[in-house]
């Protein structure tokens, strides 16, 4: 998908299609890729440099390394005590849940893998250590470390592993903190560099204003919640909240279930609240996030949801012998089951960047950037006037966000030079100069008189309208303008003048031109 940074990561960063100590250090020396993550991208050297960016390749090693990742979920949920056949049921559905495809079909999704390799590494390490400050348990933070090099959203694993020793393992308050104080530690410090990093690289965006920021954390569990639970809906973006007004009384439902399990439950319920909630909260949007909901920042979370079901599974056979086992069990497999289904058609919708963005519109029509991305295919694909179309739905539904108004222009741009053979191309440095002068009236008048001079049409016309907009100018002086431009021969500016006086013309030789 190189539509959505498999270009960036494989194609562009040389360190990942190289082994060696330059590529090591670069790998190592600084955060890529807005995030410090270098054993993701280490990752990479299993195959890139041996095949290069290739698509089935790297998609077969990612198959590879889920399915062995699998095998440490299984062997996790059987160390939290589930029953062979509840730890296989609830491995089966959290590997095939549909939000799993990014991770497996998206080659930039390695890092959930690696993540979740070294985070079951953890947990299993963890439960084996017979002290506190033995082998096992030094082993376990280090892997612990490592899955938070490969993916910072770890960082609240200790937390879980504390709520493991005390609601399942019965072990001391006193032991169990001291078990995971050197692993918080690390954690914490972890924690301070991943915020520096969003604030250094603009991943974090001001929190709608009110009680917007407790509602966008109450929406973002409800969404994640309700995706986990029933994943009908599941695409690469989803629309973003950015007012108070665009929240309903239904994005409380979500905490409000949590807090039921935890206050209600039983230890295993109690269990899988606690992680989920926990392990969700780094990208809970406490610090709202650039991308509000993500399937892939599932992926983990979603491993305490699946203990829960196979406990939900034992529970239910507990409580009767024969039958009624068989039928816990055979529910279980039904949901599996429908999990399996919609993971292959989801599957199918990431079989290249146009479909998978269209998708993205037909799933979430609201979603600013699904649209944007629709656009900028069909802009490359040469389909400008399609582009233009998506573009235009883009900023109708963020029309503060000058990313929309960047490509539209780039669009015009574009158009302009198709039509009147302009080269070489200079749209994108145009359409970056248009978004610095956006807000400037008089600049960006100079702006239009370049463009003119430069034989651009419809590019010139989106920025006067865009001075206008912030500036209006006199009916007079539009006359005049339109009377300059009649006498240079230019009517398709003539036109645009008239348009804009709000008025007939005075002039008789402009009245043609107000049809």
């Amino acid at each position: 998908m190189e539509s959505w940074d498999d270009k960036r990561f494989l194609i562009e960063f040389e360190p990942v299609r190289s082994i060696g100590v330059d590529s090591l250090v670069a790998i190592w020396s600084e955060p890529h890729f807005e995030a410090f993550h270098p054993l993701h991208l280490m990752a990479y050297w299993l195959d890139v440099p041996w095949a290069g960016p290739n698509g089935p390749v790297l998609h077969a090693t990612n198959l590879l390394l889920w399915i062995g990742a699998l095998l440490l979920v299984r062997r996790v949920l059987l160390a939290w005590e589930l029953s062979r056949i509840a730890a296989l049921l609830a491995t089966l559905a959290y590997g095939l849940h549909p939000v799993q495809v990014e991770a497996v079909t998206w080659a930039t999704g390695r890092k959930e893998i690696v993540a979740l390799a070294l985070a079951c590494t953890c947990i299993l390490l963890h439960a084996r250590a017979e002290s506190s400050w033995g082998r096992d348990a030094w082993l376990s933070r280090l892997a612990f470390v490592g899955a938070a090099l490969a993916k910072t959203t770890v960082l609240p694993l200790p937390a879980v592993l504390l709520a493991y020793d005390l609601s399942l393992r019965r072990r001391p308050l006193k032991d169990a903190l001291l078990a995971q104080l050197p692993t918080v530690v690390i954690a914490a410090g972890l924690g301070w560099l991943v915020v520096q990093i969003w604030e250094a690289n603009e991943m974090l965006r001001p929190p709608p204003e009110g009680l917007g920021p407790v509602a966008l954390v109450a929406a973002t569990y409800t969404h994640h919640l309700s995706t986990a639970l029933l994943p009908l809906y599941t695409s690469p973006v989803y629309p973003i909240h950015r007012t108070l007004e665009d929240f309903s009384w239904l994005d409380v439902v979500g905490p409000l279930l949590v807090v039921a399990a935890l206050a209600r439950g039983g230890a295993r319920t109690r269990f899988t609240a606690f992680a989920f909630a926990v392990l969700l909260a780094p990208v809970s949007n406490v610090w709202p996030l650039y991308f509000e909901v993500q399937d892939r920042y599932l992926s983990l979370p979603l491993l305490p949801l699946a203990f829960g079901l196979g406990a939900l599974v034992d529970a239910l056979s507990d409580l009767g012998e024969g039958r009624f086992a068989i039928r816990a069990r055979a529910s279980a497999a039904v949901l599996v089951g429908l999990y399996a289904v919609l993971t292959i058609v989801y599957q199918g919708a990431w079989s290249s960047d146009r479909v998978l963005w269209q998708h993205a519109v037909e799933t979430h029509p609201e979603s600013f950037y699904a649209w944007l991305k629709v656009g900028e295919i069909q802009r490359n694909a040469g389909e400008l006037d399609d582009a233009l179309v998506a573009f235009d739905a883009a900023i109708e539904r963020e029309p503060t966000l000058r990313l929309g108004h960047a490509a539209r222009f780039q669009t015009l741009a574009l158009m302009d030079e198709r039509d009147a053979e302009l080269s070489p191309s200079r749209a994108l440095q145009l359409s970056q100069r248009y978004v610095q002068l956006a807000d400037d009236p008089e600049q960006l008048r100079t702006l239009g008189g370049d463009l003119m001079r430069a034989g651009y049409r419809r590019a010139v016309l989106a920025v006067l309208a865009r001075s206008l907009d912030l500036q209006a100018l006199e009916p007079e002086r539009l006359e005049n303008a339109a009377l300059i431009q009649l006498s240079q021969g230019n009517e398709w500016l003539v036109r645009f003048y008239v348009s804009r006086l709000g008025r007939p013309p005075l002039d008789p030789r402009l009245q043609s031109f107000a049809d």
